[in-house]
């Protein structure tokens, strides 16, 4: 007998080939037969009559490390068709910890009430057995330096650096998949291109890739490009450059040098490839806008920085002899571009703007944001409109970007609803498929569904999956091409999808008739 049988269904295969009509057998977790009509039993079968199919969304790039641990469910993933999840990146991962790192992790722990209770590799993706949604872990280089060498500007010894690549060396042995880099971060922006490069090698040696949160996606946007590039090249490395963008509205008109740089790299041999979320603001850290020396020694060094009245009147000194680099670390035009989305010791203040916390406060905003910094040990996430609707589709329209939400898998209730948050998080994949392929026609439904399934199975080398046919894994979604829609905002960001009633990991039923069953198949891979 079948485990699950959908008939009548509108294939998209993930290949970015038209769609057909088919049925799909599923049993033992992997799809049994692709065929006009399949006769035989099911446990279950699905009418799909009005609905296309296609393999389950894999998400590029994701920061569900934590909240996965909070609510196993995966609500706002699953609900949008994620079925695969790759996490740890930005330079950042839960694990593996010791030294200053375990104190940055125990800081994010707290915030989802959860209790830190590993500290390699290895323990942590025990932990995190048993969720909605298959994961790809990476290690963070971020994480690793922290370990290693603290949160200041240094320059590793060559013990310290062969430290590191030891430390990635046993993430990777111990399941971590790839290497990230956040060089837009502290430690991570502390590091040179060298430094990079070795570790990478470590990660390509073991079968890896390397995705990175490029040192600039504004001013030095070309040049992080090329870094990337050469990492990859002199690593032997598959790289991702995450959440591709041209940020602040100095560097919209760059979009095709982008592309041209970009493609270059390409042309020369560099396996190098792209993820991009559909929506014009980004989501960060408010500590970013300050300069690199003000953001040395981790969260709670940075706020009792902050709070030095010597400090300030430096900072303040700077902001005014050099609003172009605040600028372009902001990206946005003034303090009403930028949105608190989490701020768990003023919540009151998320949803609002800086300027518009600034006039409630009877403050200056650049004093506003220093005081939200210091209170809040340096945890306040932020919205930042500062890209361009143009340039978002012109880059979703390039074949070697991918869909990534660059967001964690959230739901309205518990502890992981009571911050607000970026829209993606509940609204990426939706929104492909509903604002940017069936009302704007930016790409078409094959082109949007291979972006979300074989092209990043491809590029994380996971085999048998993101493609509907026989032998393949049953990771599908089923939704409704004229109904699926984003309904989340960033006003009121904690709102599902709709328009995709089911949703099928590893052959189980998740999403049944829009309703969660409960089930938790999901694989770390």
């Amino acid at each position: 007998m079948l485990d699950v049988l959908i008939q009548n269904a509108t294939v998209v295969d993930g290949t970015g080939s038209p769609p057909f009509k088919a049925d799909v057998a599923v049993a033992d977790g992997r799809i049994d037969a692709v065929a006009p009509q399949i006769d035989g039993e099911a446990a279950r079968t699905i009418d799909a009559a009005d609905l296309h199919l296609a393999p389950g969304f894999i998400d590029a790039h994701t920061h569900s490390d934590l909240p996965l641990l909070a609510d196993p469910k995966a609500q706002s993933k699953i609900r949008q068709g994620v079925t695969t999840e790759v996490i740890g990146n930005c330079g950042s991962s839960p694990a593996p910890l010791s030294g200053r790192a375990v104190e940055e992790a125990r800081a994010s722990v707290s915030l989802l009430e959860l209790e830190l209770t590993w500290q390699s590799f290895g323990e942590y993706l025990d932990r995190l057995r048993g969720t909605a949604v298959n994961v790809v872990p990476q290690v963070g280089h971020n994480t690793v330096r922290g370990s290693v060498m603290g949160y200041d500007d240094a320059k590793p010894t060559p013990e310290q650096q062969q430290q590191m690549e030891q430390v990635v060396a046993e993430a990777m042995d111990q399941g971590a998949r790839g290497l990230s880099t956040g060089l837009y971060y502290p430690p991570g922006f502390y590091a040179d291109t060298e430094e990079v490069i070795r570790l990478a090698r470590v990660a390509a040696r073991r079968g890896g890739f390397y995705s990175s949160h490029i040192r600039s996606e504004s001013d030095g946007l070309l040049d992080s490009v090329r870094e990337a590039a050469e990492i990859g090249e002199k690593a032997e490395i598959q790289v991702e450059i995450a959440h591709l963008k041209a940020s602040g509205y100095r560097n919209w008109d760059d979009a095709d040098a982008l592309i041209d740089t970009l493609e270059e790299a390409r042309d020369s041999g560099v396996l190098l490839g792209c993820d991009q979320y559909p929506y014009n603001a980004s989501s960060t850290w408010l500590p970013s806008i300050l300069p690199y020396w003000a953001q040395a020694g981790g969260g709670k060094e940075i706020a009792a920085r902050l709070n030095e009245p010597e400090t300030r009147a430096r900072l303040r000194a700077d902001f005014a002899e050099n609003r172009a680099d605040w600028d372009n670390r902001s990206g946005v035009r003034d303090w009403s571009g930028i949105l608190i989305a989490g701020c768990s010791a003023r919540p009151e203040v998320q949803g609002k703007t800086v300027a518009e916390v600034a006039e409630i406060d009877a403050k200056d905003p650049f004093d506003t944001a220093l005081d939200l910094m210091v209170l809040a040990e340096s945890q306040v996430s932020c919205v930042w409109f500062s890209q361009s609707e143009e340039v978002v589709k012109k880059l979703m329209r390039l074949p070697f970007v991918a869909v990534g939400s660059d967001a964690s898998s959230l739901s309205p209730e518990g502890v992981l609803g009571r911050r607000n948050t970026h829209p993606r998080s509940y609204g990426t994949f939706a929104r492909v498929l509903g604002k940017y392929v069936r009302d704007e026609k930016v790409i078409s439904l094959p082109e949007a569904t291979r972006k979300m399934t074989s092209l990043p199975a491809e590029r994380f080398g996971l085999t048998g999956r993101g493609i509907v046919r026989p032998s393949a894994c049953a990771d599908l979604v089923l939704f409704d091409s004229e109904a699926v829609t984003d309904r989340a905002t960033f006003t009121d960001p904690h709102q599902y999808a709709s328009g995709i009633p089911f949703v099928i990991v590893n052959g189980r039923v998740v999403i049944d008739q829009d309703e969660h069953t409960g089930e938790l198949p999901g694989e770390i891979l």
